[in-house]
């Protein structure tokens, strides 16, 4: 089961997501779980990207969709490493994991969705380019992360989708929404 501000961001329509959460509120596994959810929205093999500063910040975005799609025997193929790394589902769909080192490298494909993994720490050149990859599929982009050690783009984000702003909101995630973790909130 999960928490009241969990199942709010997991049946969100919304095409861009923010969710500024604190330390182990579940935030990587709450993104994992609305983009399983987006995947199987598209008709035919889709393309999606798991982007963070550095490859190592997807491993656990990585691991989670790894073990979902295993468990439902989804599997094709996937890479032993993650820098780069990719999943390939029975039905052609890829993930692929992408460090924003270089944001002029996140180029050339239209993915169908993008999960910005601890987002809060990317630039904002790297979100522009993020929104601009997902324009052409009128994919989604799903933005993860914590205020602390944050660029000024994000919490201005934050602030400005809080209530919804078109095709955006955003989200707040505290550590005890983590029920897991936290049993009694």
């Amino acid at each position: 089961t999960s928490h009241v501000e969990q199942r709010k961001v997991l049946q969100s329509s919304k095409r861009f997501i923010l969710v500024a959460g604190g330390e182990q509120a579940g935030k990587s596994l709450l993104a994992e779980k609305y983009a399983l959810r987006r995947i199987f929205e598209v008709e035919g093999p889709g393309l999606y990207w798991l982007v963070a500063a550095d490859y190592e910040r997807t491993r656990a975005e990585f691991q989670y969709f790894h073990t979902d799609l295993e468990a439902m025997g989804l599997v094709r193929r996937v890479s032993k490493r993650i820098d780069p790394g990719f999943i390939e589902m029975s039905d052609g769909t890829r993930i692929e994991t992408k460090s924003a080192a270089d944001p002029r490298r996140l180029a050339m494909h239209a993915p169908n969705g993008i999960i910005a993994c601890e987002a809060s720490q990317l630039d904002y050149e790297t979100y522009r380019r993020m929104s601009d990859r997902v324009a052409p599929k009128r994919g989604w982009l799903f933005m993860s992360g914590t205020f602390e050690g944050s660029l000024g783009w994000y919490p201005t984000l934050f602030e400005a989708w809080r209530g919804g702003l078109g095709d955006a909101q955003s989200f707040s995630l505290p550590t005890s929404s983590n029920i897991h973790m936290y049993p009694g909130g």
